[in-house]
């Protein structure tokens, strides 16, 4: 007898094919049940295989593959995607709202009700192509149930979730959950966009692998009109807050961008001076409110995303084979301060200390 054919499913814009061969009947039966919201047309070929762990009661299983399917569709589109943890829900034109926030903050819930009108993206994780099309993933649901000890998984479909429109999906706005107990009215609040920046990294995954990773970040957010909070208590607020987005038309695209200052010229003799340089640096970019977004690679191939305010952008623009004069007379130039070196002093220790600056000569 011929093996069963595995569940082709669709996640981040690739297939990947649940192997159901080793477990029984009714396991399989809850297996194209769970994902039959992400279900790819038959016979679509697969990018790479997860395979279920058959000794595992039905539910822990469903979990544990949710996770599974989750990681390998992400470590599958490291860089190709901007990933965020995150869910997503559709407007009629194809406009994505996406909600970022931690474990905890209420995404599953808040697309429950969402998508009960929308078209459900993703409960878990959202990809942004550079463009800004958004790639889904209609995974199951996984929702916290009373006693039970693992997440249930229950298909968009079982719970009456909204299909994707036609026509491909874009990027029309990114919301920051801010989940409160204190009560209060809810509200979207705008947030400055080197804490969007922040607050986006931390919620990225393989983002050190991504072309230009902060200038990708920085020019999708300004297209989009940039990052809201939420500020709500109950899911059906936050409901109230995104509908009026769902069907809004995105701002107009924009390039706009702050170029980097030239390097100083080094015309004056640097025998006895010391050098200063950038470390490596994945990826740097002014954001639009004079700051600088840097982000480096960790030896385990994480990153570390640092935002630079005051006069640190100017430091960091001219630190290109510059002498320590040389980052003085850049403060000088974009700062009216009364002892500009004093301050360069202090803006220098730091990136040094941070890893940002390198000394290279003397």
């Amino acid at each position: 007898m011929s093996s069963p054919s595995p569940v082709v499913v669709e996640a981040l814009g690739i297939t990947l094919g649940i192997d159901v061969a080793a477990l029984d009947p009714p396991r399989r039966a809850a297996v194209r049940a769970a994902w039959s919201g992400a279900r790819a047309p038959r016979g679509t070929p697969t990018r790479a295989i997860v395979t279920p762990t058959a000794s595992l009661d039905p539910g822990a299983m469903l979990a544990a593959l949710s996770s599974a399917v989750t990681m390998r569709a992400i470590e599958e589109r490291r860089g190709e995607l901007w990933m965020l943890h995150a869910a997503g829900v559709a407007g009629a034109d194809g406009g994505v709202v996406v909600l970022v926030g931690a474990s905890g903050a209420g995404k599953t819930t808040a697309i429950r009700v969402l998508a009960s009108a929308a078209g459900y993206v993703s409960d878990e994780a959202v990809g942004v192509a550079v463009t800004g099309e958004v790639q889904p993933y209609r995974k199951p649901l996984s929702l916290i149930t009373a006693r039970v000890a693992h997440k249930v998984q229950r298909s968009p479909d079982e719970l009456g979730l909204g299909p994707l429109p036609g026509g491909g999906l874009r990027l029309a706005r990114i919301v920051l959950l801010d989940r409160r107990t204190g009560g209060g009215a809810a509200r979207l609040v705008p947030v400055p966009v080197s804490e969007a920046i922040a607050a986006l990294a931390a919620q990225s995954s393989g983002l050190v692998r991504l072309p230009r990773p902060v200038a990708t970040m920085a020019e999708l957010i300004e297209r989009t009109g940039g990052v809201l909070r939420a500020e709500y208590t109950e899911a059906r607020e936050l409901a109230a807050l995104v509908r009026e987005m769902l069907d809004a038309e995105a701002p107009p695209p924009t390039t706009a961008g702050i170029e980097a200052a030239p390097p100083p010229e080094a015309t004056r003799a640097r025998a006895a001076a010391p050098v200063y340089d950038r470390a490596d640096a994945v990826d740097a970019h002014g954001l639009s409110d004079d700051t600088v977004a840097v982000l480096t690679a960790n030896p385990d191939g994480s990153g570390m995303l640092r935002v630079l305010a005051g006069v640190g952008p100017a430091v960091w623009d001219a630190a290109r084979g510059a002498t320590h004069d040389d980052l003085v007379a850049a403060v000088h130039a974009r700062f009216d301060c009364p002892d500009p070196r004093s301050v360069t002093d202090a803006a220098v220790a730091s990136l040094v200390d941070a890893g940002l600056l390198r000394i290279t000569g003397a």
